[in-house]
């Protein structure tokens, strides 16, 4: 199935066919291992099977062993299978809290990554 446009929505979107056009779902993307999308993703949670080619800005982004992406890449959390390819650039960002305590902004590293350590 071949489909051309923009997909909004809220729930959880899988793709396994092409798509021209952008894909934003608040909880959740899956590209299947036939997925070929042309535009940008974004999404809580990205999970990639297939190919797309154009931009994704996530909170949590995994790329599979029969995942590739060619484009830029900006998430919290980055998950990447042994096998899996990808072109672009790479942001990991960190979000910030509010710290009742201090009444300030904390910066809390990524799942997995102790604060201060070298990457």
């Amino acid at each position: 199935m071949s489909f051309k446009g923009d997909i909004h929505g809220d729930g959880i979107v899988r793709i396994d066919g092409k798509v021209e056009g952008n894909i934003s779902s608040k909880q959740g993307i899956i590209l299947g291992e036939k997925a070929n999308v042309e535009g940008s993703l974004e999404s809580d949670n990205v999970i990639i099977f297939g190919h797309i080619k154009g931009s994704i800005k996530s909170k949590e982004l995994i790329l599979k062993t029969t995942g590739s992406v060619q484009g830029d890449i900006v998430s919290d959390f980055l998950e990447v299978e042994m096998g899996s390819k990808y072109d672009g650039s790479l942001k990991i960002g960190q979000r910030e809290i509010h710290d009742d305590t201090k009444q300030g902004k904390v910066k809390v590293a990524p799942p997995g990554i102790e604060p201060g350590s070298t990457v």
